[in-house]
């Protein structure tokens, strides 16, 4: 077989693009464009439905409704939304490749490294959250229009001592100033080695008491953390993976009633939906 040939089918992927997203918007991103590919028109338009999109990009109902919202602000998307949806989802898509090509600008160190340019799911289990394709205030200018700052504004660019980058963060454009060598310091590497380290410890954690105990490691991280940024994306991983934990330990206890653990961890739960506003 020749260098390069394939005998497999395989969809192109924007490399920085990807690398930036979280897990569920990666996948929603590959499965719009496996079916752009496959069934878009002349126009580049194709229809699917949220079921559909359930299937295929092996997400929830609510995931799909979020990512395809995060997309759409970033103008990665277009969306239409005709009379058959009945849940007003969209499902009519076009994928703007335009868009897409803003990221080759940065570095693919940045695009995975770099915090300040992670994009995150949409937070649909806020309280009055709407999905920005139906929030016609979510957006300044008409998605189509956004861009990405000029080359001379990327973090690369160590000639500025301070750049003026767009952050891509829950979704959402935010103008912040940041200073390009912070993010390539040994103190922000030992830091980010640190908070992926307690995350997978977190992820496979089975007691909630070595959840508490780890969690409070997360909290002295933050202490000294290098920048606001950082410590952001630290809190949203650490507030994602204890949603994604919930059931797991709910499950757990409840099988358990006259554990002293699992009642300490369902006072917990209380006041963390008091807090959050959520039924989980």
């Amino acid at each position: 077989m020749k260098k390069n040939e394939h005998k497999y089918q395989f969809t192109a992927m924007p490399v920085n693009l990807t690398a930036c997203m979280d897990v569920n918007c990666r996948s929603m991103l590959f499965t719009l464009l496996q079916l752009s590919s496959y069934y878009a028109d002349e126009d580049g338009w194709f229809f699917r439905s949220n079921a559909d999109l359930q299937a295929q990009s092996r997400l929830s109902e609510n995931l799909v409704r979020a990512t395809i919202s995060t997309l759409y602000r970033l103008g990665v998307i277009d969306v239409r939304i005709d009379g058959k949806s009945k849940s007003q989802s969209p499902n009519h898509f076009k994928v703007n490749e335009t868009a897409m090509l803003q990221w080759e600008k940065y570095s693919i160190e940045d695009c995975i490294k770099n915090p300040d340019y992670a994009i995150m799911t949409d937070q649909y289990r806020t309280t009055g959250w709407k999905p920005s394709y139906l929030d016609k205030s979510a957006k300044a200018t008409p998605h189509s229009q956004q861009s990405l700052p000029e080359i001379e504004d990327n973090i690369d660019n160590a000639a500025n001592e301070e750049n003026t980058v767009n952050i891509l963060s829950a979704g959402a454009h935010e103008r912040v100033s940041t200073h390009p060598r912070e993010f390539r310091s040994p103190t922000m590497a030992e830091y980010k080695q640190n908070e992926d380290e307690l995350m997978e410890r977190l992820k496979n954690v089975t007691s909630w008491l070595d959840y508490e105990r780890i969690s409070k490691e997360v909290d002295w991280l933050l202490i000294n953390v290098p920048s606001e940024k950082a410590k952001e994306y630290t809190y949203q991983r650490l507030q994602a993976l204890t949603t994604s934990k919930i059931p797991y330990f709910s499950k757990k206890y409840q099988s358990e009633p006259d554990n002293p653990i699992g009642k300490q961890f369902f006072k917990w739960l209380d006041n963390w939906r008091k807090l959050h506003g959520k039924s989980i």
